[in-house]
């Protein structure tokens, strides 16, 4: 190695010299920031504990669960239409440069919509803004014009899809409804309002519910003892009922996930677990390792 770098040294001018040599130095130091950062968000999700929907802390959570759509919500995949809660669909097309064959992106479209995460004891919103997203299935296929992204869930040839006939590359991400996830970020919850005309609905309902055993739910509000429900009892029975329904309603949260504030919290909504996430984080800070400190013996080799 030493013998084969003095050699390839000695060929260069001062000025290549310097100019490899910083660029070297500059390599360097990048292979240092994402070792030092990938090992940061290892990190953060090895050592952030797995919270309830309905009892996590306000502030970076960590949640497992099952993927949903909102509540009449329908999201659809713009490539193959598949039904799903997250895509990604990318467009590239080839081009000739100097002599050699690249991929240019013409489009990529993220999904922006809100979707949900359920666990045992509740629900909470995805805001997929922002996050680092591990969807559950990907799909590559090439095709000689661009209408051919329309054409994902057809059978394709051998041909096509191992050697990349074609001038254009399209690529499908998705996360399917009832994947397992695991989504790391900030976590805030806020009371459910209730409007006055929802309001007055629930306590004329809650009212004749009680009027139906009036001897257990309306035996003390009968302040004259008369055996009767009369006058401005009946006011006090619905002011109570409505005391009732916002007591409940205190109680009741939506919840929410989104990118956190903090620039060096990552956000990751995964259907692979926390430990395939971890393994996956501490081999890649094992490569940048290895690398750095191979760049480092050839930086002071050419440096000697």
């Amino acid at each position: 190695m030493e013998h084969w770098i003095d050699i390839y040294i000695q060929g260069l001018s001062p000025a290549e010299y310097h100019i490899q040599l910083l660029l070297l130095c500059f390599f360097l130091g990048f292979i240092l920031y994402k070792g030092i950062t990938t090992y940061q968000r290892s990190r953060f999700i090895g050592d952030t504990p797995t919270s309830n929907i309905a009892s996590a802390a306000q502030g970076y959570t960590e949640l497992k669960g099952l993927g949903e759509m909102m509540p009449g919500a329908t999201i659809t995949s713009p490539f193959s239409q598949r039904r799903c809660i997250w895509y990604q669909c990318i467009v590239e097309k080839r081009q000739r440069l100097r002599n050699h064959n690249i991929w240019v992106e013409e489009s990529n479209e993220v999904s922006d919509h809100l979707f949900q995460i359920h666990d045992d004891t509740g629900t909470c919103v995805i805001d997929p803004e922002g996050a680092y997203v591990i969807p559950s299935s990907k799909k590559t296929w090439f095709g000689s014009h661009s209408q051919a992204k329309f054409q994902g869930n057809l059978k394709k040839s051998w041909l096509n899809t191992h050697l990349g006939l074609g001038r254009y590359r399209f690529t499908e991400k998705l996360i399917t409804v009832a994947d397992p996830l695991y989504v790391i970020g900030l976590f805030t919850s806020t009371s459910k309002t209730i409007d006055s005309s929802t309001l007055q609905s629930e306590v004329e309902e809650r009212v004749k519910q009680w009027k139906t055993n009036p001897a257990y739910y309306l035996k003390s509000f009968d302040r004259d003892h008369n055996g009767k429900i009369q006058g401005d009892e009946w006011n006090k029975i619905r002011q109570h009922a409505e005391h009732v329904i916002r007591e409940q309603r205190s109680n009741t949260f939506h919840h929410i996930m989104k990118k956190p504030l903090e620039g060096n919290q990552p956000y990751v909504i995964s259907t692979r677990s926390e430990e395939q996430l971890l393994k996956n984080k501490r081999r890649f800070v094992l490569g940048y390792l290895v690398l750095f400190f191979f760049l480092l013996y050839v930086l002071l080799l050419a440096v000697k």
